[in-house]
């Protein structure tokens, strides 16, 4: 149960309610239903927790072996997108630590190298093995201290040495499952979005997650 919340308009049990449908996200509009409340207050406290979710910081840089790729999200428009997207969708870079399994992701405003290159020197350590695709914003890795191996995906997902990216594609499957339900997301609210899915898969526990969230609303009151 949740004290202490003096300016809330629910009961500590129903807010313990609603963080535990954000918590197996469920839609707000599902949630509204269940829990015989406005839509318009669901989305109040599950802004708030998506809003304290992407205030909080990254992992630590990884080290290691780590994964790195690019993917897409959204509805594909016509007509001239964002540079660097795919008409118009929202571009997203990932990286994946193999040996924790933590993943870390960013919306980006493009997928070259200018964009990429400097967010794997802020998250992964030198002398790190980089695994990623043939993508050619990678081409540089080798110069800036890591030990990079490449699998071409127009010939093979996985080559005899177990070079793949298998983790982080998996974490964009889950990432997009997760963000299937929420229709009509703009581009300024991906970064959230993303972030929330980004502690999800890192947290690994449900109940860790809903201590968080408990943990969030407190010391925004």
């Amino acid at each position: 149960m949740i004290k202490n919340i003096k300016s809330a308009r629910l009961s500590p049990y129903k807010l313990s309610q609603v963080i535990n449908e954000f918590v197996f996200n469920t839609p707000a509009r599902v949630c509204a239903e269940k829990l015989g409340l406005n839509k318009n207050t669901i989305n109040l406290w599950y802004g708030r927790m998506r809003d304290g979710i992407a205030n909080l910081p990254d992992p630590d840089p990884f080290s290691g072996e780590v994964e790195v790729d690019e993917s897409y999200f959204g509805k594909k428009k016509t007509g001239k997108g964002r540079a660097g997207t795919v008409q118009g969708q929202v571009a997203v870079f990932g990286l994946r630590e193999r040996k924790s399994g933590r993943v870390i992701a960013q919306v980006v405003e493009g997928v070259s190298a200018q964009h990429l290159l400097p967010l794997i020197e802020k998250y992964v350590l030198k002398g790190s093995t980089i695994y990623s695709d043939g993508f050619g914003a990678y081409y540089h890795l080798k110069e800036l201290g890591y030990s990079h191996r490449v699998v071409y995906h127009d010939y093979m997902f996985v080559d005899e040495h177990k070079v793949h990216t298998n983790g982080i594609e998996s974490f964009w499957a889950y990432t997009k499952h997760l963000l299937s339900t929420r229709k009509g997301l703009d581009y300024k609210s991906y970064q959230k979005h993303i972030k929330e899915v980004q502690k999800r898969h890192n947290t690994f526990s449900n109940k860790k997650l809903r201590l968080l969230l408990r943990r969030i609303l407190q010391n925004n009151e």
